[in-house]
């Protein structure tokens, strides 16, 4: 599956290697330890984004998330066959 869609995100970095841990969210990118995931609206903004959305919002993300690594492509980088 690709990372950038995977359900269970730090909600403090953005990191997909967050793991829980009878409910805790415990996440060995930036050592956070949470009762909570990333919210459902911005994992909605981050598939809605590596699916072709908005740049703008995907920057936001990245600023707010410092281990999110989701890649994003304007039409006009992609390559024309």
């Amino acid at each position: 599956m690709n990372a950038a869609l995977k359900m269970n995100r730090c909600a403090a970095c953005g990191s997909t290697d967050v793991k829980v841990e009878n409910g805790t969210f415990v996440c060995p990118a930036c050592g956070a330890r949470l009762d909570h995931g990333m919210s459902g609206a911005d994992l909605e903004k981050i598939h809605r984004a590596v699916l072709g959305g908005d740049a703008e919002i995907a920057q936001e993300l990245r600023a707010r998330y410092k281990n999110l690594d989701i890649t994003t492509w304007r039409s006009e980088d992609r390559l024309q066959n």
